[in-house]
């Protein structure tokens, strides 16, 4: 998952940028005059249009994906998805004829607008065949399920997805395998267009963690390469899972939802519905590594392990899964709880990884594991993986700099003389990014704390809201209390705004949040 942390200088050094002075002789005009109707701002709406359009176009040929699966399988439900992809074309198309051939280039602030908008798009059409199935789900429920498909947040209202047709439980796990990596990222590798400024851009809106390194001088390039480990990673997966009682089709599902750590599942019990262990063990191998960096395994794949094994944030992330493992465990073995296999060795190992990188795959009875186990949970969901991966939560990589900011800051009031930096994986960081930092993680937890606070006014108490809010934010999809069996009981109200804590959580708040500044939309 991959959103931006430079924001705020991007954004001031676009106040300059004025709409360039169309080409002589350019052979199209735009149906729309752009330029009266935001006669106030510099930002280029044109230029956005045409690559919304060009994004839904995209999108109305991945409805089709499911469409063929539904006629596989001999299902009606195939003239959904084909209405669902006419729309989305029309749409598109309009959004090109009104722009005209002429296109500009753009900037940080479109970028932030395009990567916003994408996803709420994206979400409109997307959640159109679970309106028209033959169990069709309402306004508020069939936006909540695809804004949590997209955002690999995998909190359901579906109560009986068994019930759902091959085409529906397809596109369920396809929309969390393309938002694993990003809308923005695969629009990156398919246009080419994009290899420009625009990229770049909307690049740094998208990308996760406090930096964003490229692989390549080529934005396209980066992305490829990106996507080529996302897809050999899912390859390997469905192999080994078919290798399980899993048949071909489930053990596709299961990885999509897998490798991008979102948690939607063909079965109503889960990774259990299978009954076994085999199974399990590769779900947890393969929720481990979607919560690495996918440019540190890249990295791995060209030069070796031993630069993946270097990697500090990696060595701490599995630490703290081995400390939560260790500590699940040893409270299970001394609470008197049932000491089996299952309950002692490997349930806790495969519910710390699915908790931490956010894929939220549950297990049954985990309600009854106790309060220490609950605390355990939050904190994971809150953490998260490594930034840079397809896992939510605050990543890492920012708690490894805040608690060196703070050590520093120890020493500081003892030496005062003294000058100490925070560095991460061998590079010094700045004092803007370490602020920002700060800034990510103080903001992160106030939305949390809002959304619980909203919860506890519609009457949940305060540990199901909190855990709510958590799950929510952190695109984790796991339930505690009153959303232990779903979150379809939730009120309307509760659910939309969720779905806005989902989206900003995938989009680490600022890419969201810098709409809402006035400044934002002014020369």
């Amino acid at each position: 998952m991959w959103r931006s942390s430079h924001w705020p200088a991007a954004c001031s050094a676009c106040s300059n940028f004025s709409e360039p002075t169309p080409a002589p002789g350019a052979d199209s005009k735009p149906i729309f005059h752009f330029s009266k109707v935001f006669a106030k701002s510099s930002i280029k709406f044109r230029a956005v249009t045409g690559i919304l359009g060009r994004l839904v176009l995209i999108e109305s040929l991945l409805l089709l994906v499911p469409l063929f699966v539904a006629l596989i399988y001999g299902e009606a439900d195939w003239w959904h998805f084909l209405v669902a992809s006419m729309l989305a074309a029309a749409c598109g198309g309009l959004a090109e004829l009104a722009v005209g051939s002429s296109r500009t280039t753009i900037h940080a602030r479109e970028g932030f607008i395009i990567t916003s908008l994408v996803w709420i798009i994206f979400s409109l059409f997307g959640m159109l065949p679970f309106m028209l199935s033959d169990h069709p789900l309402s306004l508020t429920d069939a936006a909540f399920e695809v804004i949590s498909g997209f955002t690999t947040t995998g909190a359901s209202v579906i109560p009986d997805v068994e019930a759902l047709s091959h085409g529906l439980l397809f596109w369920r796990a396809f929309i969390q395998w393309i938002g694993g990596l990003g809308i923005i990222f695969l629009m990156l590798a398919v246009l080419p267009e994009l290899n420009k400024a625009v990229g770049i851009s909307m690049f740094n809106a998208e990308a996760t963690g406090i930096t964003h390194d490229k692989l390549h001088p080529r934005i396209r390039s980066t992305a490829v390469s990106v996507w080529g480990v996302y897809c050999s990673l899912t390859l390997i997966s469905v192999l080994l899972m078919w290798a399980s009682p899993m048949n071909l089709f489930d053990a596709v599902c299961q990885t999509f939802t897998t490798v991008a750590t979102g948690g939607f599942s063909t079965r109503n019990a889960g990774m259990l519905a299978w009954h076994s262990d085999y199974l399990l063990v590769v779900t947890t191998v393969m929720m481990y590594l979607g919560g690495v960096s996918v440019m540190l395994l890249y990295t791995g794949f060209r030069t070796g392990p031993q630069v993946v094994f270097r990697n500090r944030v990696l060595r701490v992330y599995t630490l703290i899964i081995a400390g939560a493992y260790l500590c699940m465990m040893a409270y299970g073995f001394f609470s008197g709880a049932e000491r089996t296999w299952h309950r002692l060795v490997l349930y806790p190992m495969f519910y710390v990884i699915s908790a931490i990188t956010s894929t939220g795959f549950g297990l049954e009875g985990t309600g009854s594991w106790g309060p220490f186990c609950l605390l355990v949970t939050l904190m994971l969901m809150l953490l998260g993986s490594c930034a840079g991966s397809t896992a939510g939560g605050i990543k890492v990589d920012r708690i490894m700099v805040v608690f060196r900011h703070f050590f520093n800051e120890l020493h500081r009031t003892v030496f005062q003389k003294r000058t100490y930096v925070v560095r991460l994986n061998g590079s010094q960081l700045t004092g803007d990014l370490s602020g920002r930092v700060g800034a990510f993680v103080t903001i992160y937890l106030l939305i949390a704390v809002l959304v619980t606070a909203y919860a506890t006014i519609l009457g949940y108490p305060l540990t199901d809201a909190f855990f709510l809010s958590a799950s929510c934010i952190g695109c984790n999809g796991l339930g505690w209390g009153a959303t232990g069996s779903g979150f379809g009981a939730l009120p309307d109200s509760l659910k939309w705004v969720c779905s806005f804590e989902m989206l900003i959580g995938r989009l680490e708040l600022f890419a969201c949040l810098v709409l809402l500044l006035p400044s934002f939309w002014k020369r």
